[in-house]
């Protein structure tokens, strides 16, 4: 039995049809953006910079093993899943603490 080699070209194959659903389930929920918390306006398309943007939660760039998980999901805006990149301790502006704790 022949096997084909793992390269990063075939271990991809696939991919963009699972994140497809991934990402379109994540849609249909219809929520907030999650780094900003502001809604969404589901009706603008892609590149509108308030447009629908799948997040992932943990970057896949440091997560590997994440990129494909429901889990690792959350609804975002365009403008703010580009703003944090692959940034694991973003914070939407929130600001400093207004006192120390």
């Amino acid at each position: 039995m022949h096997r084909e080699p793992v390269t990063m070209a075939n271990s991809m194959r696939g991919t963009s049809a699972r994140w497809a659903k991934i990402r379109d389930a994540q849609k249909s929920r219809r929520l907030p953006c999650n780094l900003c918390g502001q809604p969404i306006d589901y009706s603008l398309k892609w590149p509108h910079p308030q447009s629908f943007s799948a997040d992932h939660i943990r970057p896949y760039e440091h997560n590997p093993d994440l990129r494909l998980d429901p889990g690792n999901v959350q609804s975002s805006h365009l403008r703010c899943n580009q703003s944090k990149g692959d940034n694991q301790h973003y914070s939407a502006g929130m600001g400093s603490a207004s006192q120390v704790f």
